[in-house]
């Protein structure tokens, strides 16, 4: 078979990549679950994903960009967006504007999760002294149940059980990726205003890499 990633021929049963080093196969939840997967990997990975896909991912991180801006829409878009990166990270195809409107069959779960949320970090940030801190810990809390509502269109009470599930079979990982992904993603905003269409898409692929790697059945 072709590796997804730099089209070059490995063994069918091969679960990375001997040219480009990206993993192509799934690892076992067990694996992930139990801390021994490699966050070396996963940026790896993401990295060569995000290369072999750049042009495309810049166009759509655009356009993103340009309609993200829309009231209640934008969490239609926001699904889109997520999903596109999602079909690339599995090696399903090229990232595609049209993939931005074609995801709302998740939108009522995924706009209670978000009503849910904003108005949890609201709360606590004002909390006396450590309002903002806890206000950081719960965005990361909340990062895998976003994925759950978007992938698998799970409620949101759901979502909120596994996220919890998730961060605690794989805190490191879970930990990394949110912290590294976010760093790299705001990157392009820190050198160069526009540069987040370049920066976004790759750290956006980090947290999906995680997820797919202890994402539920």
């Amino acid at each position: 078979m072709q590796c997804p990633y730099c089209k070059e021929e490995v063994h069918d049963e091969a679960i990375k990549c001997k040219h480009c080093g990206s993993s192509i196969g799934t690892l076992p939840v067990h694996a992930a679950a139990s801390g021994q997967a490699d966050f070396g990997e996963l940026f790896t990975t993401s990295m060569n994903v995000w290369k072999a896909n750049l042009a495309d991912l810049v166009i759509l991180t655009l356009v993103f960009m340009l309609v993200v801006w829309i009231p209640f829409a934008n969490i239609g878009f926001i699904a889109g967006y997520t999903r596109s990166l999602m079909k690339v990270a599995r090696g399903q195809g090229k990232p595609q504007v049209g993939d931005l409107f074609n995801a709302w069959d998740c939108f009522p779960n995924l706009l209670l999760y978000f009503i849910l949320n904003l108005t949890a970090m609201v709360v606590l940030h004002f909390v006396p002294i450590v309002g903002s801190l806890a206000s950081m810990a719960f965005g990361f809390m909340i990062t895998p149940g976003l994925y759950a509502i978007i992938d698998n269109r799970c409620t949101a009470m759901d979502s909120y059980k596994w996220s919890l599930e998730s961060i605690q079979a794989d805190f490191v990982n879970w930990l990394l990726a949110y912290l590294v992904g976010n760093v790299i993603a705001c990157a392009g905003l820190i050198v160069l205003f526009v540069g987040v269409i370049v920066t976004a898409p790759f750290g956006a692929l980090i947290t999906i890499h995680q997820y797919e790697r202890v994402k539920p059945a």
